[in-house]
């Protein structure tokens, strides 16, 4: 596998991730890395088996030893464990979150200003 294909296959896991977690970040491991506990622990750990074998594919001779199955199955063991997360639903999640926040704030401050006027009318 040359830097290229593996360069490629980077940007098509980084995409993945920021499809369905919602995890934005300019390389691939550097996704993983934001991503944390979001991604379940076998992608975690096919992730780190893609840096190592890519520290290997630098070197020429080492490259050459490489297997590249080895890379071709933690991309799709990551795939697997992606598949899992509908697209755009943690976004849809923290969205509604966010206005459900919202809400209960304005609903507060409401509360909050019926009050001071029930208290001031009383006086």
């Amino acid at each position: 596998m040359d830097h290229d294909a593996l360069q490629a296959l980077h940007e098509d896991l980084r995409q993945m991730i920021a499809a369905r977690l919602n995890v934005r970040a300019r390389s691939f491991h550097g996704a993983v890395r934001r991503a944390g506990r979001l991604l379940p622990a076998q992608a975690r750990r096919a992730a780190a088996e893609m840096r190592s074998l890519e520290a290997r594919l630098a070197h020429p001779k080492l490259a050459a030893r490489t297997d590249p199955a080895r890379i071709r199955l933690a991309a799709d063991t990551i795939r697997a464990s992606l598949s899992a997360y509908p697209p755009g639903q943690r976004a849809a999640r923290d969205r509604s979150f966010l206005m459900a926040e919202i809400g209960f704030k304005v609903a507060v401050l409401i509360g909050l200003g019926l009050a001071l006027l029930h208290w001031q009318a009383g006086a």
